[in-house]
């Protein structure tokens, strides 16, 4: 550069090589300017000028030194540094001298910022993080629909799926996914269950995923008769295996067949399946596990058995320029086409296409979303809270920054002081609220329900760290406008001249603080009506008859490998395996001390399970407009042991055998449907291909949830219909947990090598079932009890103050015959007209945010009385016992003290 011009790097060291060594350089540029006086003194003396004129004529030609001194600063460009340090420095010992202040203020903030990073976590951790899937937003889920029962997310039957991987051209790849459950025998120790997918190669491929070692499926292997092959998820290789690298090539048993291990796929590998089964309708039992343990080729033989027969879930990636609408009209004709061509199995039946992202992260997102408004509300108010207290301590150091203002400083120096203040407070809060949200993360996530996706993989981060700060800069300007504000409005010479006294300043300052309270006040009514309506709503789910006794039960599950329990349908019904199995586990189980009653199903009561068409026998015309119904396979001693009361007619009994009359029962449903004003008993109901004689009726389970109606559903006996699919439920006399190890022992008498899991009370599993509605109910309702805690804080500031401020009015009042409870009468008066003002403005509030909870709440509407009604009833109750000790104080002011004191 030419002119002697520094470059900006150049610049730009040399200015942090002046901070960094400001010291000396000060010392430097002192000793340049004694030089320069000593020289210009020699000079004076040398004309004959005395020594003591010669200096002070060096002085005055030379100028005032700070200003020298300052400019040489100011070179040097760290002059602004220089002064934010000293204003920090003095803001730092202005909090020290106010401990009291300081730690109420920054440990309001940490509630506030330490929430919104928990939160913030959660929402990070589970939507925000990038997922495992490249491109997820072009993988989509492949259902089918079924008109008649207005379905849209069912699986569907293999040989659609084969028409559609074949005729769709929208589709880049596509793949067949099916959840299982398998038996894994290690070499030593219990056998366990393994979390097990069948599908092809291709799913791989279209999700992006390659293996960590070895390699995954072949084309060969997905074909019937091919290799015997498995490919381990990571988690499985790593925790049972200790992550042998010799496992790949080698032989693990799953349900009693040698497998080959050829790869390994990393953690994340399963993105979207647990949630996939979840949200599907009338699907095979399966229990998503977090991770998938084992991959198993699906042959092509075993997904296209029927097209009765659906239990393909699918997912395929869009090709290039491909949009969801344009792939869900290919499917429309494809569904139309087969409708036509098969219309046995397709009639009413259908496609839908639909992104991956909004199955997994659907049904959470308005969760989250509530939350997330939720703990703003907490920040709003926990800031709202800090600026009234430094309003307060502002106006008690008016006279400090009057005298400041006199000896020089101008406002912006003043704004800047409070501005450093505020900033400390605020970082400081910021640091508490991430040691505390560390703290709360861990049991945010116990609380959590295990169907959130990624949950266990919450944690803080940078970016979360990062929104942290930011949220505290952004905190520290918020609730440091108010005594910013107050500084530039200062008037020197009033306060100079009232020597402190009350005057129009103080009293707007004190209607300002009122209106922030007022504001605290409202939002926590906002926030408390929508945590009572979640409370209400869970409430009045948890009283729903489930229709069932769950209390007492001790759940086990496992499943029947086919190789010790083959499905021979030549044999069929008469699967003697099945049968001498289910006879000697019961028989085992009722022996055992603590049990009461014990009963076999083929899934428990909380469990959607299978649904089947059916006909009517003599009503076939009818059943073209009828729903699928659920299939209930259980062992007569079912009723008894869940409770479950017979309403007419008879349950299943130990004389509906094997060889005997089809029999079967309905629920009050399905009588309800299907025979309104007639008799069902004796009817016949065929499903499955096979004709039943209805014996009963019985009480209605909500095996679909809670929240839902219960379905129509079938029972019928395990001994004409047997399954693989098994869950044992046993009744106690105590706690069912203290029965778990005799049942164990029990099963595995009978059978050693049977994996057992899901092992919990039943109580356990039905909480399970609305874990998601508990924890957003239980987090807002945390969220709500700070806001009204820090709103009554709030209330109890201003009143306190105010107390204060009236000290010589009280006082006059009381001299002039008001009695102590007139005075403190007027306290409380202001402290309910601030409620009551909180209360309306907090209500509105209410009335537009419980728009978001409409999908939320079971049993009640957004508008529910009783909660409309209690919330200010509450607000009110508080508040009245907030005002009390500044009523109380005021109460007993005495006149002479207060006038001596003004």
């Amino acid at each position: 550069m030419g002119g002697g011009t520094l470059s900006w790097p150049s610049e730009t060291w040399n200015r942090l090589r002046g901070l960094l060594t400001g010291a000396r350089a000060d010392r430097a540029t002192q000793d340049e300017i004694r030089f320069h006086l000593e020289m210009e003194s020699e000079k004076h003396i040398r004309a004959g000028v005395s020594p003591a004129e010669a200096r002070r004529l060096a002085a005055v030609a030379f100028g005032s030194r700070p200003e020298a001194r300052e400019a040489a600063r100011d070179e040097r460009g760290i002059r602004w540094i220089e002064e934010i340090t000293r204003d920090l420095q003095y803001a730092a010992r202005q909090l020290a001298r106010t401990p009291s202040f300081t730690t109420v203020a920054v440990a309001t903030l940490a509630i506030g910022i330490g929430a919104t990073t928990a939160i913030f976590s959660i929402v990070n951790g589970v939507l925000l993080r990038p997922t495992s899937v490249p491109d997820p937003e072009r993988v989509a889920v492949l259902w089918a629909t079924d008109r008649r029962s207005g379905t849209s997310r069912e699986p569907m039957a293999g040989p659609d799926f084969g028409d559609l991987e074949r005729d769709v051209r929208g589709l880049a790849a596509s793949a067949p996914v099916i959840g299982v459950q398998l038996n894994f025998r290690p070499t030593d120790g219990d056998p366990l269950r393994l979390s097990a997918v069948l599908t092809t190669g291709q799913y791989f491929t279209l999700m992006g995923i390659g293996p960590i070692r070895g390699r995954v499926f072949t084309a060969e292997e997905s074909r019937p008769g091919g290799p015997a092959v498995a490919v381990l998820g990571e988690g499985f290789w790593r925790g049972r295996l200790a992550a042998d690298p010799a496992v790949i090539g080698s032989e693990i048993r799953l349900n009693d067949s040698l497998v080959t291990v050829v790869g390994i796929v990393p953690r994340g590998a399963d993105f979207g399946l647990d949630e996939l089964h979840a949200r599907a309708a009338y699907h095979a039992p399966y229990v998503g596990a977090g991770e998938t343990d084992v991959w198993i080729p699906l042959r092509a033989s075993e997904a296209e058995s029927s097209r009765d027969s659906h239990s393909v879930l699918a997912v395929g990636r869009l090709g290039p320029g491909v949009s969801i609408a344009r792939l869900q009209e290919e499917l429309t004709g494809l569904g139309t086409t087969l409708e036509a061509r098969y219309p046995q199995s397709n009639t009413e039946r259908g496609f839908f296409a639909e992104p991956l992202e909004d199955v997994v992260f659907g049904p959470i997102r308005p969760v989250f979303r509530l939350l997330l408004a939720a703990v703003m509300l907490v920040l709003v108010v926990a800031c709202v809270n800090v600026a009234n207290l430094l309003l307060a301590r502002g106006a008690s150091r008016s006279r400090e920054v009057a005298l400041r203002a006199t000896l020089g400083a101008d406002r912006s120096r003043l704004i800047r002081q409070f501005l450093a203040e505020t900033g400390l407070l605020a970082l400081a809060g910021g640091a508490g609220g991430v040691s505390l949200a560390a703290l709360v993360l861990g049991g945010l996530r116990a609380l959590a329900p295990s169907d959130i996706p990624r949950i266990g993989e919450v944690a803080i981060d940078g970016r979360v760290l990062a929104m942290t700060l930011v949220v505290s800069l952004l905190a520290a300007v918020a609730f440091g406008l108010v005594p910013t504000m107050q500084a530039a409005r200062l008037n020197v010479g009033e306060i100079v001249k009232r020597d402190g006294r009350s005057a129009s300043g103080s009293r707007r300052q004190g209607r300002f603080r009122r209106g922030m309270v007022v504001a605290e006040l409202a939002l926590s009514v906002t926030l408390i009506v929508t945590a009572g309506l979640l409370v209400r709503s869970f409430w009045t789910l948890r009283n729903v008859d489930p229709g069932f006794t769950a209390a007492g039960i001790l759940k086990a599950e496992y499943q029947l490998p086919e190789s010790r329990y083959p499905r021979d349908f030549t044999r069929w019904p008469a699967l003697t395996e099945i049968h001498n199995f289910n006879a000697a586990v019961l028989a085992r189980v009722r022996a055992a001390p603590g049990v009461t009653n014990a009963a076999i199903a083929g899934a428990h009561p909380l469990d959607a399970a299978f649904t089947s068409s059916f006909r009517i026998e003599g009503r076939e015309a009818e059943a073209r407009d009828w729903p699928e119904i659920s299939i209930r396979l259980v062992s007569p001693e079912y009723f008894p042991t869940m409770d479950l009361r017979v309403a007419h007619g008879r349950a299943l009994g130990s004389g509906d055998e094997t060889g005997g009359p089809p029999v079967a029962v309905i629920n009050q449903a399905a009588a309800d449907r299907f025979f309104p004003g007639r008799d069902p008993i004796g009817q016949e109901i065929r499903f499955w291909g096979t004709k039943r004689r209805i014996v009963g009726i019985v009480a209605n389970e909500h095996f679909q949830g809670l929240a839902a109606p219960a379905p129509i559903a079938v029972y019928a006996p395990l001994s004409q219909a047997p399954s693989n699919s098994g869950v044992l439920l046993v009744r106690t006399s105590g706690d069912p947990i203290a029965v778990a190890g005799s049942v164990r022992d029990a099963i595995r008498s009978v059978d050693p090598g049977l994996a057992i899991y899901g092992v919990e009370r039943l109580t356990e599993t039905l909480l399970g079932s609305i874990a998601q509605r508990r924890f957003t109910m239980t987090v807002l309702v945390v969220f709500a009890a700070i806001t009204l805690f820090l709103a009554l804080i709030g209330v109890y500031g201003v009143l306190n103050y105010a107390t204060t401020q009236r000290t010589k009015e009280i006082g006059i009042r009381t001299a002039l015959g008001a009695t102590r409870g007139e005075v403190a009468g007027l306290v409380v008066r202001n402290g309910l007209r601030m409620a009551a003002a909180g209360v309306v403005l907090g209500l509105i509030g209410a009335a537009f945010s419980s728009r978001l909870l409409t999908s939320m709440l079971f049993g009640i509407g957004r508008f529910d009385p009783v909660t409309f009604v209690a919330v200010p009833l509450l607000l009110f109750g508080a508040a009245a016992l907030a005002t009390w000790l500044p009523a109380s104080r005021a109460s007993r002011v005495e006149p002479i003290t207060a006038l001596r004191n003004d």
